[in-house]
């Protein structure tokens, strides 16, 4: 089911790519942490990207959470998403808005 997830991913994201409201956003660990929090705001029906560097091996999770209830991350459609990196370099996370403007909270780790 991993593989699946990672394919539909990739695939989405090149698809997307050349859209212009999909913009990225480096996520920057404070020294000596393996998470960080990041907090935004989101147009109706929007997209925000974020990517952090990981090794092999290590696991990529990401954790959002908003008011409105309605956000979720593009990778996976739910709340949480957690992986095991298998390709060394940037690793993305997308926060998708279904419904109207919207603030929210996105904590990613790397361990």
């Amino acid at each position: 089911m991993k593989i699946y997830t990672k394919l539909f991913a990739i695939i989405a994201i090149a698809a997307f790519s050349n859209v212009a409201a999909f913009a990225n956003t480096r996520i920057r660990f404070a020294k000596g942490r393996t998470s960080a929090t990041v907090t935004g705001r989101v147009a109706t029906g929007g997209r925000v990207c974020y990517f952090a560097g990981a090794n092999i091996g290590q696991t990529f999770t990401a954790t959002i959470s908003s008011k409105s209830g309605k956000v979720l991350i593009f990778e996976s459609g739910e709340t949480s998403y957690s992986y095991e990196v298998e390709t060394r370099g940037d690793q993305s996370v997308c926060v998708d808005n279904l419904a109207r403007a919207t603030t929210y909270s996105l904590t990613v780790s790397i361990k």
